[in-house]
C-alpha cells in the first residue's frame, strides 16, 4: 500500500463510544490528535452513555474539548437477544443518518461491540475508511471475538495492541502495510497517573479504602453455559469468608445485564460493608484498584490496565479466555465457589501482592497514541485507502 505525501486529505477524524470504558481508553489518542493541530475531530457518543441506568457517562465526555459531540440514540431497553438485536439495528440505522449529516474522513472504532460492528458497516456504505483498535485480540468466552473480527474484515487500517495480535490479522487476509503494532492505549493514560488520596476515595463511596478492599467487575459471560445472575450467586458465595470492603462496579449492556444487575442490588443489600457504583470516572476507578486489595471479575481493566497498577486479580470465567496477562492475573475458568474462594484468599495474601513489587505489563510502554497519530501522517489517498482489494 504506497503512502502518500502526508495524507493531505486527511483533515476530519471521528470516534465512536458507547460505553465509559471504551471512552477513557480513547482519550489519549483525542489528545495526542487534537495537539497534532490538523485534524478536526468529532466524538459519535451512544449506546449506555446516553442512559441514566448507566450513570448518563455523556456528561463526562462534555467536559472534555476534544472536538464536537454526536449523540447517537439507538438504545433499546431489554437484555434479551432481541432487544440486544433490536439495538444492533437501531444503531445500524442511527449510525448512517449520522454520518450522513456529519461526515468524516477517517472513523476510529475499538474493539468489539455489537454497536461497534453497525458503525463500521454504515461508515462503509458511507465511503468512509475505517481505522480499527485492538483488532486480533482474543476473549474466547463472548461473541466479542466474532464481532471484533468481523470489524477487521471492514477495516481499512488496524492498530493491533501486541505483535501476535498483528499477526492473527494478517492470517485473516489483511496486508501487512495496514498493520501498525502500538502497544494498548489504556496504558497511555495510566503512564502519567496519579491516584486520588485515600481519603477522597473513601468519601466517594461511602467506606474507608484504607481497610482491605475488593474491586468486582463482572459483565455477562455471553457464550457461556451459566447464566450472568448465576455468575454473580456463585461470586456472592465465593466473598464470603473475605471480611472486606466490597465495591461492585455496574455492568456493561450485554444480554443478561438486567438480570445480572438484580443479583448485584442483593448482594448491596445484604452487605452492610458493600457498595454498587454505576459508572466511575477513568480518574476515580483507577484510584480506587490502586487503593484496593484485589480485583475480581472478567473486565479487561483486570487483564490489561491492572499489571500496571501492581494489582492481584481473580479473573473469573472465560470471558477473557485467550487474552495474554502478567503474574498478577490468577485465572479461574469454573463457576465453583468454593476454587474461587480459594484464589481470592491466595490474591488477597501479602505474600502474593509482595512478588508482584516487578511486575512488568506486558501490554505496551504507555507510547501508543504517538505510533498511531505518527501512523496517519504517511497514509495513501482516500481512495486507495478504501480498495483493500488491490493491495
Amino acid at each position: 500500500m504506497p503512502a502518500s505525501d502526508g495524507s493531505s486529505w486527511l483533515r476530519t477524524i471521528g470516534i465512536v463510544t458507547t460505553t465509559r470504558a471504551d471512552y477513557g481508553i480513547y482519550r489519549p489518542l483525542l489528545r495526542a490528535l487534537a495537539a497534532a493541530g490538523r485534524y478536526r475531530l468529532t466524538r459519535f457518543a451512544g449506546g449506555t452513555h446516553l442512559r441514566d441506568e448507566f450513570g448518563s457517562t455523556i456528561s463526562e465526555i462534555g467536559k472534555e474539548p476534544f472536538g464536537d459531540i454526536v449523540e447517537v440514540d439507538y438504545f433499546v431497553p431489554g437484555d434479551d437477544a432481541a432487544a440486544i438485536a433490536a439495538s444492533a439495528g437501531a444503531a445500524l440505522t442511527a449510525f448512517g443518518r449520522m454520518f450522513a449529516e456529519r461526515p468524516v474522513d477517517l472513523l476510529f472504532l475499538l474493539g468489539d461491540r455489537y454497536e461497534m460492528l453497525s458503525a463500521a458497516t454504515a461508515a462503509l456504505l458511507h465511503h468512509i475508511p475505517i481505522a480499527h483498535l485492538h483488532g486480533g485480540d482474543i476473549t474466547a468466552g463472548s461473541l466479542d471475538d466474532s464481532i471484533r473480527n468481523a470489524i477487521t474484515k471492514l477495516a481499512a487500517l488496524h492498530f493491533p495492541a501486541l505483535p501476535a495480535h498483528a499477526e492473527r490479522i494478517r492470517r485473516m487476509g489483511e496486508n501487512d502495510s495496514r498493520i501498525f503494532v502500538t502497544g494498548a492505549l489504556a496504558l497511555d493514560e495510566l503512564a502519567a497517573f496519579k491516584p486520588e488520596p485515600s481519603d477522597a476515595v473513601s468519601s466517594a463511596l461511602g467506606l474507608d479504602v484504607r481497610e482491605p478492599t475488593a474491586v468486582i467487575c463482572l459483565h455477562p459471560e455471553t457464550l457461556g453455559s451459566t447464566s450472568p445472575n448465576e455468575q454473580f450467586r456463585v461470586m456472592a458465595d465465593a466473598l464470603g469468608g473475605f471480611a472486606g470492603n466490597v465495591v461492585v462496579v455496574g455492568s456493561n449492556a450485554d444480554e443478561g445485564h438486567l438480570q445480572l444487575r438484580k443479583e448485584m442490588e442483593q448482594f448491596i443489600a445484604a452487605r452492610p460493608n458493600a457498595r454498587l457504583v454505576l459508572s466511575m470516572p477513568q480518574a476515580r476507578f483507577w484510584s480506587c484498584l490502586h487503593h484496593a486489595a484485589l480485583f475480581i471479575g472478567n473486565s479487561s481493566a483486570g487483564i490489561i490496565e491492572a499489571a500496571s497498577l501492581k494489582l492481584p486479580v481473580v479473573n473469573v470465567g472465560t470471558r477473557q479466555g485467550g487474552r495474554l496477562h502478567a503474574e498478577n492475573v490468577i485465572d479461574m475458568p469454573q463457576w465453583d465457589a468454593s476454587l474461587i474462594a480459594t484464589a481470592i484468599r491466595r490474591a488477597a495474601s501479602p505474600e502474593f501482592r509482595a512478588s508482584l513489587a516487578n511486575l512488568k505489563n506486558p501490554w505496551g510502554d504507555g507510547r501508543a497514541a504517538g505510533r498511531i497519530v505518527a501512523a496517519l501522517a504517511g497514509l495513501p489517498e482516500k481512495t486507495r485507502l478504501l480498495a483493500k482489494s488491490q493491495d
